[in-house]
């Protein structure tokens, strides 16, 4: 059975990202961050020194689409609270 104490949390991140598809000089590189905001399933205690989250969780406990982000590259996390998850209506309003 799915566990009641699940916790959905909004992480802001800093992504390592390519800076050019081909040869370029030094001075084309951008100054800006990639900056990523990821929402899911908080799994806790799974990967030393690293945020672990899951889109997707059985009533059996399989996950899906985990991602593992490195402590070092948040910025922000949020846990978000059960009024602002039922607030979204589960159906798009016309």
């Amino acid at each position: 059975m799915m566990s009641e104490s699940s916790v959905i949390v909004h992480i802001v991140w800093h992504d390592a990202h390519s800076v050019g598809s081909g040869w370029q000089t030094a001075d084309d590189i951008g100054a800006d961050p990639c900056i990523v905001e990821s929402v899911g399933i908080l799994i806790s205690k799974v990967k030393a020194g690293h945020v672990v989250i899951a889109q997707s969780r059985t009533d059996d406990e399989q996950i899906d689409h985990v991602l593992a982000i490195p402590v070092a590259m948040i910025k922000s996390m949020q846990v978000l609270s059960l009024d602002s998850v039922s607030a979204v209506s589960p159906s798009p309003s016309g």
